[in-house]
């Protein structure tokens, strides 16, 4: 086994380096570093067993991160010891977003078409970060931040925030929940637009004609 630092670790592709005293520079995944409790990050120490990719390449195996929480196994996640019983504002704010969709369409403010994209687009989300949960705990290659983010931006925002509620996944990074917050609140104003009649639904068709 070496000891080395890990630098450059790009977390939505999960993949970084290990730079070795020596100054031996190593590749590693996700896949390799043994379960912990937070993320790895930058400047991590930690010790593995060298070892070369099918390229040629160096690369660090059975990567252990010193000093770190080992991650509890699922058998103890059943028994409770890190669910959450407790509804988060997760699942509020998509509930204001479902209620302010539900009234513009009552009131006949907001067109079908992007009801339905709401819908599907949700239903795509919530599949997104359902399926990005199940890779990170099988250590897997991994949905990238912008691309889930760039579902919920674009009418997956419901779904997203469930997904996010129900798998308990992406909770915990500052960035990325102020990037939720975000998204979140240009859809609920958005919404509310329609239905306050501040926005009609011929807006789309006068934007068909700006682009035509």
């Amino acid at each position: 086994m070496q000891r080395g630092e890990l630098v450059q670790w790009n977390d939505s592709r999960g993949f970084g380096f290990i730079v070795t005293d020596q100054g031996e520079r190593y590749f590693v995944h996700i896949s390799n570093i043994g379960r912990i409790a937070t993320r790895p990050r930058d400047g991590d120490i930690v010790s593995f067993r060298p070892g070369k990719s099918k390229d040629g390449r160096l690369e660090a195996k059975s990567v252990a991160i010193m000093g770190a929480n080992p991650k509890p196994s699922l058998a103890q996640m059943r028994r409770g010891t890190e669910i959450k019983t407790s509804i988060g504002w997760r699942f509020y704010l998509a509930i204001a977003i479902g209620l302010l969709l539900a009234v513009g369409l009552f009131l006949g403010r907001l067109p079908w078409p992007l009801t339905l994209l709401y819908v599907a687009m949700g239903f795509v989300s919530f599949l997104a970060y359902g399926r990005d949960k199940k890779f990170a705990e099988g250590r897997q290659w991994r949905t990238s931040e912008a691309t889930l983010l760039g579902i919920d931006l674009a009418f997956g925002v419901i779904g997203g925030l469930l997904g996010q509620e129900v798998f308990r996944h992406k909770t915990r990074k500052p960035e990325y929940i102020a990037t939720t917050l975000l998204i979140s609140v240009v859809h609920l104003l958005w919404l509310a637009s329609f239905a306050w009649d501040l926005i009609g639904p011929d807006v789309f068709a006068e934007l068909g004609n700006i682009v035509s």
